[in-house]
């Protein structure tokens, strides 16, 4: 379903057509005061609209050849998602637009920048997408993907689409209600959304991933005793439900024999200590956070200990029954928010932003 045609030599897209100007056109066409062709092949076609309403141009039987191939519902609605997203940001976007050994299912253009939008409905291995934005590249054209299903070299172990600064590729789908959205990570906008991001550069890819500086954390206090003196008491532990700046999943590694560990982070401890003085907390019993000699480790770290003894809790027996606590439905939750300041990981991503800041 094409959407662009020529009428006397004049760039006509069907789209931008109210009910008047398309009557006009098919008065015009029935009575051959005018010819229209179509530009991949310049071959005559004609005027018709789906039954939803939808105007477009469609090839008239011929002898002659064209290389155009049909094209699904969701892959023409993608296409007219973006060209009115460009349209609204002063952008000139142009269906179907060829140029020497490339054609683009929407290029944008504004002033000397232009952008080659590709929609892939049906599958296309890497080395066709790689193939196709070198040839963008010697253009100076800007290429920029929306797969259905990408080349399994773009995808992660989760599916997720990898960012990659010089092929900007993204994930697409069909929702319950025919809606065309695109995936960024835990984030899902409808695509023309996305593109609208793109143009008005609310999207950037960065090198980092940031922990948000400022946000709620969940300290949850579980039950143990001690290996030692065998008296019960209480511990502590971080729920991981921490984000980035661009409202993405942040997942702190845990680490043992050392500072690093976020349940030993000082705002943490501090924290702690500041709940253990309520009238909800003041019964739990803990002991210090503070550095203790292990014989595993032949070194003194930072630890948790006994309220009672004050004998070191290892971190590697810890594991188990921090994991452990974290899923008992009778351990105690505490939501505290806790301003971490510059916390950042190695990680390429296309961060999105609704407030202007930025991983990096």
């Amino acid at each position: 379903m094409p959407l662009r045609a020529y009428i006397d030599n004049e760039e006509i897209i069907s789209i931008d057509q109210d009910e008047k100007q398309w009557d006009d056109l098919k008065k015009r066409l029935k009575s051959k005061e005018s010819v229209l062709t179509l530009p991949c092949c310049r071959q005559v076609g004609f005027l018709r609209t789906s039954s939803k309403g939808l105007k477009h141009f469609v090839h008239a039987k011929s002898d002659n050849t064209c290389d155009w191939k049909p094209e699904s519902p969701e892959h023409l609605r993608a296409k007219i998602e973006i060209i009115e997203a460009c349209k609204e940001n002063g952008w000139k976007a142009i269906p179907e637009f060829s140029e020497t050994n490339w054609r683009a299912d929407v290029l944008a253009i504004q002033n000397d920048k232009r952008i080659a939008f590709e929609v892939q409905w049906s599958k296309q291995t890497f080395e066709d997408t790689k193939f196709r934005q070198d040839r963008y590249k010697e253009s100076n054209v800007r290429g920029c993907w929306f797969f259905r299903t990408a080349p399994k070299e773009f995808r992660e172990y989760d599916e997720h689409l990898k960012a990659d600064k010089e092929i900007p590729a993204f994930k697409i789908f069909k929702d319950e209600n025919s809606n065309i959205i695109a995936q960024l990570k835990q984030t899902q906008l409808p695509l023309k959304s996305l593109v609208d991001s793109l143009l008005k550069r609310r999207l950037k890819f960065c090198e980092h991933i940031r922990l948000n500086p400022k946000q709620e954390v969940t300290i949850v206090f579980f039950d143990t005793s001690c290996w030692k003196c065998h008296k019960p008491q209480n511990l502590w532990t971080v729920e991981q439900n921490l984000v980035t700046v661009c409202n993405q999943d942040f997942y702190l590694m845990r680490s043992m024999w050392d500072n690093d560990d976020i349940d030993k982070s000082p705002k943490i401890y501090e924290a702690v200590k500041h709940f253990l003085q309520t009238e909800k907390g003041k019964n739990l019993k803990i002991g210090q956070l503070k550095k203790r000699y292990s014989k595993t480790v032949h070194d003194n770290y930072l630890s948790h200990g006994c309220f009672y003894c004050d004998s070191i809790f290892g971190d590697w027996f810890l594991n188990t029954e921090k994991m452990d606590g974290q899923s008992d439905p009778n351990s105690l939750r505490h939501k505290v928010e806790i301003e971490f300041g510059t916390v950042k990981e190695e990680g390429q991503h296309w961060c999105y932003s609704d407030n202007g800041q930025y991983c990096e």
